[in-house]
């Protein structure tokens, strides 16, 4: 008992840092825009005071990293908070936040409209990381809407079914790559095609839908949130 009240006792000092250091960058949110930039960069070096106390430590300075990296995102600063994600991936961290930290990162580029670099960055999740396969579904999916903007319809296909095919549990990507699939078919008026990815979606995941619990609730929000059969329908009527 007095071992763990003794690992209670060290973690509380960085969990009071992490606590200022979070109102501070609350703080900075919502800052004037003439005093923002002093804002963030107290709550910056608060969260490098919370790093400072467990520098070698996989787990909370990741978690220190990604919020850091937030804040620079709001605060208008892409191209640091990606290196604060390149940081993770870099350093002494979990498989985990090595893999979100990737596609957090191409998240980042492809908002900055640099598509090669986001596409790159997700192709290295679907490779490197293949054991965490919620992020690799979520990379997969970003993946085929990034090649969308590419003007790479034939190889969004490709990482669309990738989805579709490997990643079976995971109802949200997969959802969302059936729909991608059938607005690619509408836009090139491939209807059938189009009708053929919807039915399929639809047998797959209805049972699912159909259940009385929290599950079943959100994959029938997730198929009343699909965009294909409102254009597909105006496309053929």
């Amino acid at each position: 008992m007095s071992g763990l009240l003794g690992l209670l006792l060290l973690a509380s000092p960085v969990e009071e840092a992490l606590a200022k250091a979070d109102a501070l960058a609350a703080a900075a949110r919502a800052a004037p825009p003439d005093a923002q930039g002093k804002a963030v960069d107290e709550a910056l070096a608060a969260y490098d005071r919370v790093i400072g106390l467990r520098p070698k430590d996989e787990k909370l300075v990741p978690r220190v990293r990604r919020r850091r990296a937030t804040l620079l995102r709001l605060a208008g600063r892409p191209k640091d908070a990606l290196a604060e994600h390149d940081r993770i991936v870099s350093g002494r961290a979990r498989r985990k936040d090595k893999a979100r930290a990737l596609y957090d990162g191409a998240l980042l580029l492809e908002k900055g409209a640099d598509f090669a670099a986001a596409e790159a960055r997700l192709a290295r999740v679907l490779e490197e990381y293949k054991d965490d396969v919620r992020t690799c579904a979520e990379a997969a999916l970003a993946r085929g809407r990034v090649l969308e903007k590419m003007a790479r319809p034939e190889d969004a296909k490709r990482a669309y079914r990738f989805v579709v095919e490997e990643f079976r549990d995971e109802a949200e990507a997969v959802i969302s790559a059936y729909d991608a699939l059938a607005l690619l078919a509408i836009a090139e008026k491939d209807t059938r095609a189009a009708q053929r990815w919807l039915r399929e979606c639809r047998e797959r995941f209805e049972k699912r839908a159909t259940r009385g619990d929290r599950y079943g609730a959100f994959v029938s929000r997730l198929l009343a949130g699909m965009k294909a059969p409102a254009a597909l329908a105006r496309a053929t009527g």
